[in-house]
């Protein structure tokens, strides 16, 4: 009996002490799902149109594990990004930030898209509305015959020559 309480006790500090490990391992896949996050988004500084998380070189491995690194001392994603592009310059970021001239870069496509759109729209009008003014080739009607007399003719002969 002497056994019972101390039982009782190491099951519920077993039970007490999973939960921690659970609530950090959620912790972790956030923290994971964060890293993945930012990787995504800074460049690596070596590849040429590659980010951290597709590089497999060594200062990609390096960059990664400092995000892992400044995430697990609290540091917030948009500091992160900030660090690399105050170390980097911004060439670093995948995306091109919203403001002065990179607005051009994200408005750009779009505006050439439109105006490809408009200059096709009046293509199409100008060829359509120009093969509607265009007559018709005149046509003789007695040369018609003279054709369907000739072609009858030569029709024949090659079935005779058959």
């Amino acid at each position: 009996m002497k056994f019972k309480p101390i039982l009782i006790l190491a099951l519920l500090t077993l039970l007490m002490s999973d939960r921690p490990v659970i609530a950090q391992y959620h912790n972790e896949e956030a923290l994971q799902k964060t890293a993945r996050e930012i990787y995504d988004l800074v460049m690596c500084p070596l590849c040429a149109g590659q980010t951290i998380a597709q590089s497999s070189n060594k200062t990609s491995r390096q960059m990664r594990e400092l995000v892992l690194k400044k995430l697990r001392q609290g540091e917030s994603k948009k500091e992160i990004l900030q660090y690399f592009e105050s170390r980097y310059g911004e060439r670093i970021m995948a995306k091109p930030s919203k403001k002065g001239f990179n607005l051009i870069l994200w408005f750009f496509p779009f505006l050439g898209v439109t105006l490809a759109a408009i200059v096709i729209y009046f293509l199409i009008r100008r060829w359509s509305t120009r093969a509607a003014a265009t007559p018709a080739a005149h046509f003789d009607e007695d040369r018609l015959a003279e054709y369907q007399e000739r072609l009858e003719k030569e029709l024949k002969q090659f079935d005779e020559g058959l």
